[in-house]
Parts: structure tokens; C-alpha cells; sequence
């Protein structure tokens, strides 16, 4: 395991001497390393400071992945060498911050590469933005994170003193305190990940920050950045051994009406990026609801979601991003007829909007199937609101691949470009895993 890790942090100084070529590297780890843990030492392995088990391995292999894809989805910035040697450290150490980040089993460093990750993904996003706006962005992004991690620092402190260590494995009768303050301590824990993921409410930075970021920072965001939460919630709720209060009813309550809500805010939206930042904060919702309920179908569903999610979102942010680099606009009354100019383009929109209304044989069904029958186990109160994010979700997917593949072409705009065939390949790479997966479901039991 340590070699493993040697061997990564050695990369990083060693592939950029390589250059153009440094994507390949992580692609190559993601092979070593999920082959390695799959075959070799199962899904449980403690190695002092690193723990590893099946969350952990799948989310590291899907950070490997994602960056990856974005390396490929930004050859431009290495084609121009605008910038690129900056460009490619920070995507470089965003993945060393990832990988010690969901393989750490001590808390008080998940809590600190956990804001690490924020720097170079701040980098990025100000760095290579598209409008002014970015810096704005960025500190609506920082400035959230940082107000909600603030008092989990607290709890983590609160933690340590009384089980005399910060290893996430160690139990504690939270219960023991009473009502109060174990309401007190229940919600300060998982507050800075409601913020990550993020639940309505606190999910303004959310949609900013996917508009104003280049291709590269809104597929690293939704692939794996806002999974952050959801790794923290596994963990958190692991330590107070997922027994939940009497007011978890009324937590998911909130949530899933959020996600009503933000599922219908996509309806009214023109900006192909925002509706699909703001897609995400339905979908996140539904994940935070498995998680609060405790059950185990909630537990792997809530995995499943992770994945799914962080493959369908990454490649429509990265569908968006290249109809923009073709029509020059983001609008959905503007980007129109695709389907006669690109009808490839307008192929893989249909399949990517199809795993985002989570239609068969996707991860996207099998988690929410999951989810839905422990929520439902919970209280049959929720159906109702499960129905119509359901039915919503559905509606504006079928709206978002409608007013960009058809319509009539706007008028006077140059688009017609060649593909590059990375962008075939960067689409195909998001598709197998996402629609064949679920071949390997029992990689994902919890």
C-alpha cells in the first residue's frame, strides 16, 4: 500500500518532464489500482493510517478516471500551452489530495485534505474560466465551505476528547449527552457536508461555480468534489453507528422537498450548465435521504448514486462545454438543430440525458431503486415527493435533449467544426462504465 502511494507521489514530479503525454499515467493507476485491491486483498484492508474498503476503492478509481477525462477533455489547453504546466500540476495534485482523502483512517486529515481539495480546484476555476465572474465563484465556493467546515473541526475536537484518538473507527455513545446536545453534535457533524454536497438551502455556490468553471472544473465538481459529502456522511453516521433521532423524519422531509424544488428551478432554466448544476442538486438530495435512513439498502444505494451521478454529470457538463465551443452560447433558445448538423453529438445527448432520468440498465436506476426502498421502509409518507422529483427529473432530461438536438439552426453562426476523436473517446469512457456496472453491483456492498 505504501509502495502504492510512493509511487504517486513520485509521479507527480516525474510527469512533467512526459508533458503532453502525463494523462496516460493516471490512467494506468486506475487499472493498477483496481485490479490490485480486486484481486489481490478484497474489499477491507487496514494499513496503519490508510484504510481501505469498497467505498473507498471505487471512489479513488472514479477520481483516477474522471481526472483522466479531464486531461482529455482539455487537450486544448496542452495544444495552446496556455498555461499548461500550471494546469497540469493542479489537476495532478488534486488527485493526490483525492487519493489520501478517501483512503485516510484518521479524521482529522479526511478533515484537512478535505479542504485541501478546495485550492486547486479554486485554481482552476479562476484560472481558466470562461467570464469575470469566476472570482466571484470562487469565493461564494470557498466562503460556504469554509463557514459549514469550521464547526465540524469542532466536532472532530469534540470527538478526540472524549475517545482519546481521531481514528474513525472508534465508537462513542453520542446518545449519552441527551437531547439537546446530541441534537447539537448530530447536526454541527454533518453540516459541512450538507454544504458539499449540496442540500437545497445552502446550494447557492453550487451553480455559480459549475457556470463560471472551464470544461475540466465542472467534471471534476460533479465527478467527484461533491462525492466529498458523501463519503463524509458514510463515514460520520458510521461513528454514531447509524442510530438516527426522532427528527430524521423531518430531515428527509427537507431534503427530498429541496430536491422537488430545485428539480422544477430546472424547468425554468436557459443555461444548459446551470441546468444540469442544478440536476445535481436534486440528485444529491436523493443520495443525502439514503444516507439519513440508515438501512442498508439506503447505504449502497447511496454508493451507487455516487457513481452514477459523478459519470452522467461529468459527461453533460462536458456535452454543454462543447456545444458552446460550437455555437459560441450556452442557451438553450440559441444551441438548436443539432441533430441535422451533428447527429452524433445529438447521440450521445440522448444517452447521457437517458442515465440522467435514470432509464435501464443504468446506475442511476439501480441506486435509486435502492434509495427509494429504504426511504420508503422508513415511512410510505414519501412517496409522494419521490414521485414527483421522479416525474420532474423525467420532464426537464426530455426538455434538456429536445431544445438542443432539434429546432432550426441559428443563423449566420460558424459551427461547423471536426470533433476531435477524443471527444468520442472521452463520451465512450463515461458510457461503460455508467450502463455496464451494474454487471459488477456487488463490487459496491458496503
Amino acid at each position: 500500500m505504501l509502495g502504492l502511494f510512493s509511487a504517486l507521489f513520485l509521479s507527480m514530479f516525474y510527469v512533467f518532464y512526459l508533458g503532453f503525454y502525463w494523462g496516460k499515467i493516471l490512467m494506468i493507476f486506475f487499472f493498477l489500482f483496481f485490479l490490485f485491491f480486486f484481486f489481490s486483498y478484497g474489499w477491507e484492508s487496514y494499513y496503519g493510517f490508510f484504510f481501505l474498503d469498497s467505498t473507498s476503492v471505487v471512489l479513488i478509481s472514479l477520481s483516477f478516471l474522471i481526472i483522466y477525462l479531464m486531461y482529455l477533455a482539455s487537450l486544448r489547453v496542452n495544444i495552446t500551452k496556455y498555461y499548461s504546466f500550471g494546469f497540469n500540476f493542479f489537476l495532478l495534485f488534486l488527485s493526490f489530495v483525492l487519493v489520501f482523502c478517501f483512503s485516510t483512517s484518521n479524521l482529522f486529515f479526511f478533515f484537512l485534505f478535505f479542504e485541501i481539495s478546495l485550492v486547486p480546484t479554486l485554481m482552476i476555476i479562476v484560472g481558466w474560466g470562461y467570464q469575470p465572474e469566476r472570482l466571484q465563484a470562487g469565493f461564494y465556493m470557498i466562503m460556504y465551505t469554509i463557514f459549514a467546515s469550521l464547526p465540524f473541526l469542532g466536532f472532530l475536537l469534540f470527538f478526540c476528547y472524549f475517545s482519546g484518538s481521531f481514528f474513525m473507527f472508534f465508537f462513542f455513545d453520542f446518545s449519552f449527552f441527551g437531547g439537546v446536545v446530541f441534537f447539537s453534535v448530530y447536526f454541527i457533524s454533518i453540516f459541512a457536508f450538507m454544504v458539499k454536497l449540496p442540500i437545497y438551502g445552502v446550494h447557492l455556490w453550487l451553480p455559480k461555480a459549475h457556470v463560471e468553471a472551464p470544461v475540466s472544473g465542472s467534471m471534476i465538481l460533479a465527478g467527484v468534489l461533491l462525492k466529498l459529502g458523501g463519503y463524509g456522511l458514510y463515514r460520520v453516521f458510521f461513528l454514531f453507528q447509524y442510530f438516527f433521532p426522532f427528527f430524521s423524519e423531518f430531515i428527509i422531509f427537507f431534503v427530498v422537498w429541496g430536491g422537488c424544488l430545485t428539480s422544477l428551478i430546472c424547468l425554468r432554466q436557459s443555461d444548459l450548465k446551470g441546468l444540469v448544476a442544478y440536476s445535481s442538486v436534486g440528485h444529491m438530495a436523493v443520495l443525502f435521504a439514503g444516507y439519513v435512513v440508515g438501512s442498508s439498502y439506503g447505504v449502497v444505494g447511496g454508493l451507487l448514486m455516487m457513481v452514477g451521478h459523478g459519470l452522467c454529470s461529468s459527461c453533460l457538463f462536458f456535452l454543454a462545454s462543447s456545444g458552446y465551443d460550437l455555437m459560441g452560447s450556452r442557451s438553450v433558445f440559441l444551441v438548436k438543430g443539432m441533430m441535422t448538423a451533428y447527429p452524433s453529438f445529438s447521440f450521445w445527448w440522448f444517452v447521457f440525458c437517458s442515465g440522467n432520468m435514470s432509464a435501464p440498465p443504468s446506475l442511476n436506476l439501480c441506486s435509486e431503486l435502492l434509495i427509494f426502498m429504504g426511504v420508503l421502509g422508513k415511512s410510505f409518507f414519501f412517496f409522494f415527493f419521490l414521485g414527483l422529483m421522479s416525474f420532474v427529473v423525467g420532464a426537464y432530461s426530455l426538455y434538456l435533449f429536445l431544445s438542443f438536438s432539434h429546432g432550426s439552426l441559428l443563423e449566420g453562426v460558424s459551427f461547423f467544426n471536426i470533433f476531435f476523436s477524443s471527444f468520442f473517446l472521452v463520451n465512450f469512457m463515461h458510457f461503460v462504465p455508467l450502463f455496464f456496472g451494474f454487471v459488477f453491483c456487488d463490487l459496491f456492498l458496503v
